[in-house]
């Protein structure tokens, strides 16, 4: 029906941001990224597909990768994540997912395990340095 048909117009423009972990503006319209201004299009609020293109393309894929190549990588890190968080829920205390937990499931797995205690460290030296930095500018 010429009714359920979206308005090109709507659609709105944006820029793929490969090195930032700032929050993306919330919209209804979200995705069909490049690293230049392009069109957006729907996606769901856990949509990973933004990220996914991006991490694409900083490994070496196109600036517009295959929808489906996207989709599929998108797939298998939703279920990556599901399944991790359903282990980690059943260990530890029930029902709620902890650091050690997921450390706990990874130990096995020596990159996963190296880049998690990597970024464990990284997370506790910029705590100490935000600390630091709060204490010379404001007083303690």
């Amino acid at each position: 029906m010429a009714d359920e048909e979206e308005d090109p117009t709507s659609y709105q423009k944006g820029f793929c941001c490969f090195f930032s972990n700032a929050p993306l503006p919330h919209t209804e319209k979200t995705l069909l990224v490049k690293a230049e201004p392009m069109l957006l299009l729907p996606s769901l609020p856990w949509s990973f597909l933004l990220k996914v293109r991006c991490m694409m393309y900083g490994f070496g894929d196109d600036q517009n990768p295959y929808t489906e190549s996207v989709d599929i990588l998108e797939d298998l890190v939703i279920e990556f994540i599901t399944e991790m968080t359903h282990k980690a829920m059943s260990i530890g205390r029930q029902g709620r997912v902890q650091v050690e937990d997921i450390v706990f499931l990874i130990r096995k797995d020596p990159r996963k395990f190296a880049r998690v205690k990597d970024l464990l460290t990284m997370n506790e030296e910029l705590k100490r340095a935000r600390k630091a930095f709060d204490e010379a500018n404001y007083g303690s």
